[in-house]
């Protein structure tokens, strides 16, 4: 019976020891992909800072903003690295159904919760920002159903997206509004296990084969997650022609694709198994 790799900095440690490498191994991906696409994206808005964009509040927005957006992304790296550290695959998958938990509501706090309360109390602080456009508090889940019911409850003659005037958006637009910092925290978390299953798959292949088969489908099935995402908008049909797609389904529609490449991940295994 052959012995069953496991790295040396979890075999020889205590489950404290083994606790804190593995989740630092899947925290070092997220970290380095932060710190380099949030402070490029911050960089791209320099001109913004000249405008008079100059607030420290201003800034923490952006940046909440931004790492709200790119960490559901990230998270494919994370899931690599656990099966690296792991080495096994139902350990690897544990740890991944529990980091992944973690982060996944990490992500869904920052972009549904402290990003938009950071702005709000922003656009409060600007005298040029108009009262309309704050009147119905943050745009986090109670600011949502807020305006939600009183457009409900107050329909306007024509829906408008301007941002000067919340009481006239469309409902469906507010519900994917509501539901997509979820959506996307639900990808997060399947972005976890694809990195596993990917990491997993190509664990034969040469070093350097290796890695570019794992980057190639971290960032394909990112790609294609954000084309899904923007074929589901509802904002586009709306602007293009009125139509009012339905909100929910908008937002939860794109993790098909995710799912479906889980399975097939799991499938090309299975079979390589024989």
């Amino acid at each position: 019976m052959t012995g069953r790799r496991i790295p040396e900095d979890v075999s020889s440690s205590d489950g404290s020891s083994r606790l804190g490498s593995w989740v630092g191994a899947a925290l070092r991906p997220i970290s380095l992909w932060c710190l380099l696409l949030v402070g490029s994206l911050l960089l791209l808005q320099a001109v913004q800072w000249r405008d008079g964009a100059d607030s420290v509040i201003w800034w923490l927005s952006s940046a909440l903003d931004r790492i709200g957006v790119i960490l559901p992304f990230v998270l494919f790296a994370s899931g690599v690295a656990l099966f690296r550290v792991c080495w096994d695959s139902s350990r690897a998958l544990r740890n991944a159904a529990q980091f992944g938990i973690g982060l996944s509501v990490l992500c869904y706090l920052l972009a549904a919760w402290v990003e938009p309360t950071v702005q709000h109390r922003y656009l409060v602080s600007v005298e040029s920002a108009t009262a309309a456009r704050t009147q119905f508090g943050p745009q986090n889940p109670v600011g949502l159903i807020r305006n939600l019911r009183h457009v409900e409850d107050n329909p306007p003659q024509t829906y408008g997206l301007s941002v000067d005037t919340p009481e006239r958006h469309p409902p469906n637009v507010l519900r994917w509004l509501l539901h997509r910092p979820a959506a996307l925290a639900v990808f997060g978390l399947l972005n976890v296990f694809l990195g596993v299953l990917a990491a997993q798959l190509t664990a034969n292949l040469r070093r350097r084969a290796r890695r570019n088969a794992r980057v190639t489908i971290g960032v394909l099935g990112g790609v294609a997650f954000l084309a899904c995402v923007s074929i589901a908008s509802p904002i586009e049909p709306f602007l293009r022609d009125g139509t009012l797609r339905p909100g929910v389904l908008s937002a939860w529609a794109p993790l098909a694709l995710p799912l479906a490449e889980a399975w097939l991940l799991y499938y090309l295994i299975r079979r390589r198994r024989g």
